[in-house]
């Protein structure tokens, strides 16, 4: 390997456990083997994390990725000094910590738009924390992608082997229902085959499933798979994807560990795609944003205001992640 990736690393809102879980995952030594992390978030909190839950690193305050020092053991850290202390409560969200998690988003986005790190992971979020700041936001890929103006933007769940994608997302299952079209499910089939290629896979083998029970039973419990599904597949395969479906959930997602025959999967709606993740590794697996044109990720879990700042909070999901995004940067990036 000729270089790391750089890797840029929010601490999320802040009144969750969002700058627990870094400072802890910062002093695991294999992180420095695969990238060169970058910490961004507010020094003061994450100084008092540190002292708190007895994270043996140093950081290093840099103004940007340009300034960072490579050399030694300390951690490179952006300050965006935006949560004072006092407006800091563990485990009560606010418009504050809200916007600050916003903040660091945007200062990921730049430094991408700059070409000064190769990938991002976004700590944990608060949606509501987000709302109060007055911002309604329902996910990264799709803040992202709001931002930097991507049309297709979409999130798929990652635990080893087991990649399963959402074609819609935080939304109410009936308006899911409403969206399904033929762009939109070809767009996350393209984007799943562009993603998966990143981990090494040539010409991943796609499963995409159906909306309806038994995929509609040739339009007898509904008519997606005939008008959108089935085509947007066919579409896939005319480019040269190799894309199977419509296949039913419930008969597809069990075999994921037992007997992978896929290399990826599209499902139709939240629930569809994420329950047999969750099933499986529930403690590690990485949201990865796809349809956007940069390496970014993020954790499977919330903010966790139940346990913020007890000291109780596992860094295992974040640092999977950390390593995932650098994994998938070398692929891009060619390091």
């Amino acid at each position: 390997m000729s270089e790391k990736p750089i890797v840029g690393i929010t601490m999320g809102e802040a009144s969750g456990i969002g700058p627990e879980i870094l400072v802890k995952a910062l002093t695991e030594k294999a992180l420095y083997e695969v990238c060169r992390p970058l910490a961004i978030g507010d020094a003061k909190i994450l100084e008092h994390a540190k002292e708190q839950f007895g994270a043996d690193i140093t950081f290093n305050p840099v103004a940007s990725p340009k300034d960072a020092d490579w050399s030694g053991s300390r951690v490179n850290l952006v300050d965006l000094d935006n949560i004072p202390l006092s407006k800091l409560t563990p485990g009560k969200h606010s418009a504050v910590t809200g916007r600050a998690m916003l903040d660091y988003t945007d200062r990921i986005i730049q430094y991408f738009k700059e070409g000064s790190i190769h990938a991002g992971v976004g700590g944990p979020h608060s949606k509501k924390a987000a709302d109060e700041a007055g911002y309604n936001f329902v996910g990264y890929p799709y803040y992202i992608a709001d931002v930097i103006g991507a049309e297709h933007p979409y999130m798929m769940l990652v635990a080893d082997r087991t990649r399963v994608a959402n074609t819609t997302l935080h939304v109410a299952l009936r308006q899911a229902c409403d969206m399904i079209t033929k762009d939109l499910v070809l767009n996350c089939i393209l984007a799943v085959d562009t993603a998966v290629e990143m981990f090494g896979v040539t010409r991943p083998h796609i499963a995409v499933t159906g909306l309806n029970p038994h995929s509609g039973e040739e339009g007898m419990f509904g008519t997606e798979e005939v008008q959108h599904i089935r085509p947007a597949i066919e579409a896939a395969q005319a480019m040269g994807i190799q894309a199977e479906g419509p296949l039913p959930a419930d008969a597809l997602f069990y075999q994921c560990n037992t007997n992978p025959r896929y290399d990826a999967y599209v499902g139709m709606y939240h629930d569809q795609a994420h329950i047999p993740v969750k099933v499986e590794s529930f403690k590690s697996a990485s949201a990865v944003a796809i349809g956007i044109p940069y390496v970014f990720a993020t954790v499977d879990h919330g903010c966790a205001p139940d346990i913020a700042w007890r000291g109780v909070a596992d860094p295992v999901v974040i640092q999977t992640t950390i390593k995932l995004v650098s994994q998938m940067a070398k692929q891009k990036y060619g390091l």
